[in-house]
């Protein structure tokens, strides 16, 4: 059956399409354009546009669970929570935890595979345990250790749908991990890095292509004997090859860094992402864990972003992408075609999902209806209305 959305400004690559029909059976789409051609089933869009569904390749969790500890039934739960919100596909992520613990839930998205076929959980992302402590974050220093291009092989051997990998670059071991990653066809992104300016420059050399949430976890611009070095961040920012992680939540950058980002790298090297936890959803006030419930570490949702018990941190979002969408479009006043760039084809392209994350002929039809305000009014995934 052929199901048409109609009356839509269709946001393309490179063009919107005014009063477009997008046409699309059996989860794919099989025509974009504005002409009027045959189908069976009308979606009118009265206006709205018609965008890619959001790629989140970097979210822990949601709706009361987390990866790091998530049953197969619960991975489902989070992929349906953010699915509502406009996320149709998305990258697992994982946290530095024990051995035992991230294999376990490794081991959890192969079942989660097997029942939930055609679910929008494409892959992993291993944030950690490969950190840097100084810049630890909300990450369990304790379960850090160096990075080991041969247990990357191994995990990889055994678990190929392992996508991304996060990890500070700086560490022994480190450069060389960046090449075994990429060889293996991982993303490799900087993360929870103490490295400077030329060490990030080097990790790039060596297979980095990413930075993990910019400015969290990474060093800035230090002073030793009176002298500036410039550091991970303006590493980040210099160069035009590095695609740069922005959690806009409103919380984590302000409005003026937003701007300022958008600024210098432009739409076409930014990946919008949630890094939500298990608090995603929950509200003011109310209290929480990231990581696993026996292991992590627990987080209060205050100002609608979680913190660490001490309120000395950030301790992931609480955000949906609808909300990181929003936000970054209203803070950077920047047109619709460059935000569907930063919230899909930028993290579709970089995961290597090239079947989705733009809406053209022969892509997957995972499509969202939005407002003039940038509110989400139809999540549409596989050709199926949510």
């Amino acid at each position: 059956m052929k199901t048409a959305v109609i009356n839509a400004k269709i946001v393309t690559n490179d063009k919107i399409i005014e009063n477009g029909t997008c046409i699309f059976e059996d989860g794919r789409i099989v025509y974009v354009g504005a002409e009027k051609k045959p189908f069976d089933k009308t979606v009118d869009a009265r206006g709205d546009y018609l965008i890619p569904g959001f790629v989140d390749i970097h979210c822990h969790g949601g709706d009361g669970a987390e990866f790091s500890d998530a049953t197969p039934d619960e991975f489902d739960k989070i992929a349906k929570y953010h699915l509502r919100h406009g996320t149709t596909s998305m990258l697992a992520t994982t946290l530095t935890e024990s051995e035992d613990r991230i294999r376990a839930s490794l081991d959890n998205f192969g079942k989660y595979l097997e029942k939930y076929r055609g679910g929008s959980l494409a892959g992993v992302h291993m944030e950690g345990p490969w950190l840097n402590p100084a810049q630890c974050g909300a990450q369990n220093v304790k379960f850090m250790k160096l990075p080991d291009p041969a247990e990357l092989r191994r995990l990889k051997e055994k678990y190929p749908y392992i996508l991304r990998v996060s990890a500070a670059p700086e560490l022994p071991g480190g450069l060389e991990f960046g090449k075994t990653g990429k060889e293996l066809g991982i993303l490799m992104s900087v993360a929870h890095s103490d490295a400077d300016f030329n060490t990030v420059e080097k990790a790039m050399n060596c297979g980095y292509a990413l930075m993990t949430h910019l400015y969290s976890g990474m060093k800035g611009v230090t002073r030793k004997n009176s002298y500036r070095t410039a550091g991970a961040v303006e590493a980040g920012l210099y160069f035009d090859d590095l695609y740069v992680e922005l959690i806009a939540d409103g919380r984590h950058l302000p409005p003026e860094l937003l701007k300022f980002v958008y600024k210098v790298k432009g739409a076409g090297k930014i990946c919008l992402i949630t890094d939500a936890i298990r608090a995603s959803g929950l509200k003011n006030g109310e209290k929480s864990v990231i990581g696993s419930l026996k292991g992590g570490l627990p987080v209060i949702v205050e100002d609608d972003v979680a913190k660490t018990a001490d309120r000395q941190s950030f301790a992931g979002s609480t955000a949906t992408f609808d909300r990181i969408f929003a936000t970054m479009g209203k803070a950077v006043g920047c047109g619709i075609k460059d935000l569907v760039k930063m919230s899909s084809y930028n993290p579709s392209r970089i995961a290597g999902l090239t079947d989705r994350g733009e809406i053209a002929a022969g892509k997957r039809a995972d499509l969202l209806l939005a407002d003039g305000s940038l509110r989400i009014k139809k999540v549409i995934f596989g050709g199926s209305e949510i």
